[in-house]
């Protein structure tokens, strides 16, 4: 993948802070490719990590669909990214006071989630998201559980729970098989037994102290951070080499090395969205100094 030399932003950021304007960050709700431009159809820079933040350079710009882009710097690099994976934070009005978002207010968590563990949610539900899928039919709301059994909202950290985390299985289970199945079912049938819900594209998630299933009808997002799990051959604790022969094995198309190396996946007829280039998502390996692969995340391409 072509890479470009960005200037700094030494005289842009001399001039806000010159004008007055509040400085405004970006915040990442979850992995998202920096563009080149406001929309699908620039090119990837590099891929951010959740729950970063980057410094705002004052432009937005909506894209064909409707979805707002802002433009950020890295500190080395500038670039775009979709709000359906960022918030802006701190923006100033007119007046100078800050332009935070009101919080979503609360809903009952879809029924078909919420009673497969007998309405033991550990976190608070938003309203429910939009699909791309059409569902054969509205779930009806769960009567909201005892205060005792659920747990704090959903903030930057994961919420509290009375419950411990399942352990590790004591067999290997590969993932790629579950992507874009029914979360609901992919979850009961790896037996992962805590769930929330969280602000992000794939809200539903359920996880134990390995991996996580996230999505909204189907398994969008699968991370895995801990032992007992593999995609296409890959865990965590083996060394960057085998990881990368066995994603080449696979057939996936690399890109990029960025703290690790990424691979594309080439879509399907089940796929929510296909890019220019014929890929519905990314799976990212992250590497530590020594090489050793220590977190596996492999995303939907939606926005």
């Amino acid at each position: 993948m072509k890479r470009r030399i960005i200037r700094t932003l030494a005289v842009a950021a001399a001039l806000t802070l010159v004008s007055g304007l509040a400085l405004a960050e970006v915040r990442t709700s979850g992995d998202v490719w920096l563009r080149t431009g406001p929309g699908l159809d620039y090119e990837s820079l590099s891929i951010l990590k959740s729950g970063r933040s980057f410094d705002y350079l004052g432009e937005s710009s909506v894209d064909e669909r409707g979805v707002t882009w802002y433009r950020i710097s890295t500190g080395e690099k500038e670039g775009w990214i979709s709000s359906r994976y960022a918030e802006l934070i701190g923006e100033a009005d007119a007046d100078g006071e800050g332009d935070e978002a009101e919080a979503p207010a609360a809903t009952e968590a879809p029924a078909s989630q919420s009673a497969l563990f007998a309405g033991l949610l550990f976190g608070e539900p938003e309203a429910e998201p939009e699909s791309g899928a059409e569902s054969e039919a509205e779930p009806e709301p769960e009567p909201e559980p005892e205060p005792e059994a659920r747990g704090e909202a959903q903030d930057e950290e994961a919420p509290e729970t009375t419950h411990e985390k399942a352990p590790a299985p004591t067999r290997t289970v590969e993932l790629s098989t579950y992507y874009l199945n029914n979360l609901v079912e992919a979850a009961n049938e790896i037996g992962l037994i805590s769930y929330r819900q969280v602000e992000s594209e794939a809200p539903f998630q359920y996880y134990d102290n390995s991996v996580i299933l996230a999505g909204n009808q189907q398994v969008e997002n699968i991370v895995v951070y801990g032992p007992g799990y593999e995609v296409y051959g890959v865990s965590v604790g083996m060394s960057g080499n085998a990881a990368r022969a066995c994603l080449n094995a696979a057939g996936l198309d690399y890109v990029e090395s960025l703290n690790g190396f990424t691979y594309e996946h080439r879509a399907t007829g089940a796929s929510l969205f296909t890019d220019p280039k014929g890929h519905d998502s990314c799976i990212n390996v992250w590497v530590d100094e020594a090489g050793t692969v220590t977190e596996i995340d492999w995303s939907t391409y939606t926005g």
